[in-house]
Order: C-alpha cells, then structure tokens, then sequence
C-alpha cells in the first residue's frame, strides 16, 4: 500500500494553477483583479500570441512593500484577511493568495513594485529564486508573465488559436471595466492597441464596451430593498440579441454567473421578448457581504445567497415593474420644438427608484431614442387603467353596439368595444372605453400635445393603423397592440378574484419522485389556494391530480403538475405559477385579438389608441414584437431630403 507524503510545495501551487488558470485569460483577471484590489485607475495590458508567449499587467496601484514581494509569491499568503470574520466580509475581488504562487508555477513570472511611500522599485523573478533587486518604476505594480505552461506542455497543447485566446482575453478585460467606477483599461496586442475600456461612470463604462446602443434603448434602474441594492441599465426588448453575450451582473463588484439571478431575469423578461432572444443588460447588486459566500468557487464565479428567495423575488419585482412601464401616456407631449438631446444627454438621464414596496416613482427626463417607452415611469396612469389597480373601480358607461347592419365593419367594432359579434357568438374582452369615443373628427391641432399616440389617419392594407401625433407619424401593428391589451387584461381579472376549480372526471396521475413529494407536501396549501387538488398515492409511487384551475382543463395537466413541482423545488411559488398562467392568457389574447385584414373605423382605431397608452408594456406583444413605431417629421423629411 501507498504510503502518505507530504507533496512539495511547487507541486501544490501547480495542482492549484489546473484550477485557477483554465487559459491566458484566467491569467488576466487575476492579475487586474489585484490591480484593481490595489486602486489602481488606470491598467495597461500588453499580449502576444493570445497571452501564451507574453501577459504583462501594469498598474498605478499602491504597490508592494518591498518586504512583501517574497510572500506575495507564497501559497495561501494574502493581505486582505485575517480571520474568520473576515473572510465572511470579503469585499476584494482577490483574497485566497494562491492566483501569484500559482501563475509563478507554469510560467516565468517577474514582479517590479513601488509603493508609494517608496524612493524606488523592486523586482522579483520567483523562477530565478527568491531574491529582489532594485529597479526602476513609477509607483504601481508590473507583472510580466512569459512562456505560460513552458512547464506542463500537456496543458499548453490544450490552448486554442491565438484569435480564440485573443478574443476572450478581450471579452474578459470588457468585464472586468465595466465593474467599478473610475477604471480605464488599455488592452494591447502586440503593442497594438486593441481597445482602451472602462471611464469615470456607469454611462461610460457602458459606452467603452457596449457603444451607445445600449443607452439609448435601456432603462435605468435604482431599486433598494433592506440591506440590497440593484441599479445599472436594463435593454428594452426590441434590443434583444440572438445571443446571449450582452449580459453583465455584478454582486458587490464581482462578475457572477448563478441561476438564481438568471432566472430571475428571464422571468422578468418572459412575455416580452420573441422566441429565442435574449436581453441585454448591464446591472448590479450591492449587498451586505455577511448575506453572501463568495468562497463557493476557486475561479469566483459563482456566489451562494443566504436568502436565495428573497434575492430573487427582489431582482423579479425590480425589473419587472421596470419593464412593465412600457406605456406611452403623459399628459402632456414633448413640445414640437424640443430638439432631440445629445448622447450624453440620454446617459444622464436619472435612474428609476424603488421603495420597499418596488413601486416606479417619478421620470424626471426623458431620453431620446427611447422617448416614449419611458414615458410610463414619468407619470401616473389613469385612474383605473391596469397599471394603478389591474381593472376599473367604476364601471364606465360603454358605448353603444355598432348596428348589426352596419356592413362588414361592425363584426369588428362590436368585438373591439367589447359586444359579441352580430348573431353570436363568444363575448370578446375589450379596451376600457374612454370618455371620448368618437375621434373621427378630432385631429392634433384640436388638442396639442393631449395624447402620446395622437389620432388615427386611417389602415395600411388593414394591417397596420397610421396616426399623426405632435412628433410626426405612428406606426401600429393593430394585432400585436390588440393582443398586448387583452393579454393584461385578462392577467388583472385573473388576479383580481380567486380562480375557479375544474375537478376531473377522471383523475389524472404522474410518476412522483421523492423531490415531487417532499414539494408537494411543504406547498400543499398554496397549490390547493390556487385551485390544485393533488395527493400522493398511497405507496407514494404516483401524484393523483382530482382538480386544476378551470383555466388550465384543456392543457396537458400532468405534464403541467410536472413542471410545476419542479419548479416550486428549484424557484419561488409565485413565479412557477405565474410564468404558467401567463403563457395560457397569452395564447387567449392572441386569438382574441383583432386579426390582419380586419377593417377598422377611426372610432376604433384612436379607441386602441388610447387603451395602449394607459396598458403596462404596451410596447412589445405577447411574443416579444414591437406593437408600434414613431417616425418623427425629422425622420420623414431624411426621405424626401428636406433641409439638404
């Protein structure tokens, strides 16, 4: 048999270096990671041959005393804990002190320090022993990392294509200057500059790495709840990638990848964005460091919550009622001379803010590009619309039905005011109609400034509403919108009482696993609030399901049980439920909405009008398309090059 050893210390960092050091680019956030550690403002990164033959780091951080240098090189020797108490309140990027003593194992490796209180610099070469030497150097750091794996040529051989190593350097470095204030990153390709990152704000940094896009088709976000805090900018869904490569969050400063938070933005995110896109966002979460565990990986990609719930329904809530505030209303327009802002305007634009209760709170600017997205967070909206209370206090009085003999556009206008169709036939749920049903005759000029959207000019092939307003011309896709507006209603009067129960003539049943009892049995009484009936068999092999909420009677209910039961073990209740919910009301309000070719009078036409303003997240259908567009007079007058 074997006998026990002790493995010698080269061998430990070089075991510990398979962990830490997957490719050049682990190299790289080590290394910043201490810079930025260090406060350093300003990092120049130089690289060749994708960072294989040459990573050099400079810094103007506060540097190492020259004491230090040899334990810097040290296994487990760090300057940022002592204790335990410490370790529980890390807020460095670095502390583990294993990324130097572990780089220094599979490469040649040079350190030259100042600090600041220094007359000069030292330098260290651990592969040429354990010496230092004078040298010169403004007060920061430099390290120089050459021939990375020249000793274990079976990682080397593992490495891709210089292009490949490049690139995620490069993605990298974008990462790491988008996560604090007051950084510039200088990335250099054989002494080539690849890119210069990072700035003294959000909006700066956001710009370095993402362009301008990003800032002017996000919203700000600024939401507080006990001891966390959530701000960055959050993509509209019309700026969706087909990749997923656009996504950035940050805890305390540190990048992370965990399924909680991941979750949590899909969530927020569902019924807004088209099949298989994916959001853009730049966003973080600062959080007491007693409430998190950042030692739960030796890469520190990941972090474990204390209260993963409570983390998760406060990122759900921020961002959903952000998203959700996509409604055109305001009382009053922009003035017609109003010119559009500069870029750096629309990066100034002050962040939403939440209470405890995650309600928006006033706009107090607007930006550009996304005007009238945004206009929903400056005002209140109407008193019963769905965003104060999901349906009217008051019943209004609605309009008389359209004349069964009024031609083919009366089917329309009776399913869009909310009367069955002449002769039959299943009510529709219509737009909560207004004071004023009749604007056939109203124009811009009678009321300047009165309504976001304007008033209606008439159909393009009865697909799509023309409409005038104070900025110029609105584009509707009248299906889309349609859909949008039912959609939220039929979610408010969905919420607004308990649901009806369907008990089964004949029961169904679904395998259970030991995961689907234990759930069962902790959510039994809020599966049964919501209109579940569902009990384990009596050798608990199989789950009886004998009721389901009357709107789920024509769905798959086992494989839905299914799910759900998944779902409650891994997320919070209320967003397994809801996602289910609203992926049946959206199916409804897609057959129920006005269809292409449906020909609408102008009453009709300025009534959708109106209900988009007042509906929460109006700007995108159920699927995640755009419901309608603004062409301004500047725009149009680009077409016909007036003012050229």
């Amino acid at each position: 048999m074997p006998r026990i050893q002790q493995l010698p210390n080269h061998l430990i960092n070089q075991i510990a270096a398979g962990e830490v050091i997957e490719r050049p680019a682990s190299v790289v956030k080590e290394i910043v990671e201490n810079a930025i550690d260090a406060g350093a403002t300003h990092i120049d990164i130089d690289i060749e041959d994708g960072g294989g033959k040459l990573i050099r780091v400079r810094d103007n951080g506060c540097g190492i005393h020259p004491d230090d240098l040899v334990l810097a090189f040290a296994t487990h020797a760090t300057s940022k804990i002592r204790n335990l108490d410490d370790l529980e309140h890390v807020t460095t990027l670095g502390f583990r002190g294993e990324a130097l003593p572990s780089i220094a194992s599979v490469a040649k490796t040079t350190l030259t320090s100042r600090a600041a209180n220094e007359a000069q610099a030292w330098r260290i070469s651990p592969h040429l022993g354990d010496a230092i030497s004078p040298a010169a150097h403004p007060p920061g750091t430099t390290i120089e990392i050459r021939d990375l794996f020249y000793n274990t040529p079976a990682r080397k051989k593992f490495l891709k294509s210089e292009r490949t190593e490049r690139q995620h350097i490069q993605q990298l470095v974008q990462t790491l200057a988008l996560s604090h204030d007051g950084i510039t990153i200088r990335l250099n390709n054989h002494g080539k500059l690849l890119g210069a990152y990072g700035g003294a704000d959000l909006a700066a940094r956001i710009a370095s790495v993402l362009g301008d896009e990003l800032l002017e088709q996000s919203l700000p976000i600024d939401a507080r709840s006990g001891e966390m805090h959530l701000y960055g900018r959050v993509g509209l869904p019309t700026c969706a990638g087909n990749q997923p490569d656009r996504q950035y969050f940050y805890i305390n400063g540190r990048m992370i990848r965990d399924k909680i938070i991941a979750h949590a933005i899909r969530q927020a995110y569902q019924d807004m964005l088209y099949h298989g896109r994916h959001p853009v966002y730049v966003l973080y979460l600062d959080i007491a460091p007693d409430l998190i565990d950042v030692n739960a990986h030796p890469a520190k990609h990941e972090v474990r919550f204390r209260e993963s719930r409570l983390a998760h329904d406060f990122l759900y809530s921020s961002l959903h009622h952000a998203l959700r505030g996509n409604i055109p209303a305001a009382q009053t327009a922009p003035p017609r001379e109003t010119p559009a802002p500069p870029p750096a305007a629309a990066r100034q634009q002050p962040p939403l803010r939440y209470d405890h209760d995650y309600r928006p709170a006033p706009r107090r600017s607007v930006a550009e590009s996304a005007a009238y997205y945004q206009w929903a967070q400056k005002i209140a909206p109407p008193a019963g619309s769905p965003m104060n209370n999901g349906l009217a206090s008051a019943k209004p009085t609605p309009p008389p039905p359209p004349s069964p003999s009024a031609g083919p556009q009366a089917k329309c206008s009776r399913i869009l005011l909310g009367y069955p169709p002449a002769g039959g036939g299943e009510q529709g749920y219509a737009p909560a109609p207004t004071a004023k049903n009749d604007y056939a005759a109203a124009s811009v000029s009678d009321a300047p400034g009165e309504h976001p959207l304007g008033y209606a000019l008439g159909q393009i092939h009865n697909i799509f509403i023309l409409a005038q307003n104070a900025r110029g011309l609105i584009i509707v896709d009248m299906h889309a919108a349609h859909e949008r507006i039912l959609y939220e209603r039929l979610k408010a009067q969905l919420r607004a009482k308990q649901p009806e129960v369907q008990r089964l003539l004949l029961p169904q049943s679904l395998a259970a696993t030991p995961a689907h009892l234990d759930t069962l049995e902790q959510h039994r009484d809020w599966l049964h609030r919501l209109g579940f009936d569902l009990e384990a068999s009596a050798d608990e092999s199989r789950i009886h399901i004998n009721a389901v909420p009357s709107l789920l009677k024509h769905a798959a209910v086992a494989e839905i049980v299914g799910d759900l039961l998944h779902e409650l073990g891994e997320y919070p209740a209320s967003i397994a439920i809801e996602r289910m919910q609203d992926e049946i009301l959206s199916r409804l309000s897609c057959h129920k909405a006005v269809r292409a070719h449906d020909s609408l009078t102008l009453t009709e036409m300025n009534q959708l009008l109106r209900d988009i303003e007042t509906t929460p997240a109006s700007g995108q259908c159920n699927h995640g398309r755009p419901t309608w567009v603004q062409l301004s007079t500047d725009d149009l007058g680009k077409y016909f090059m007036r003012g050229e």
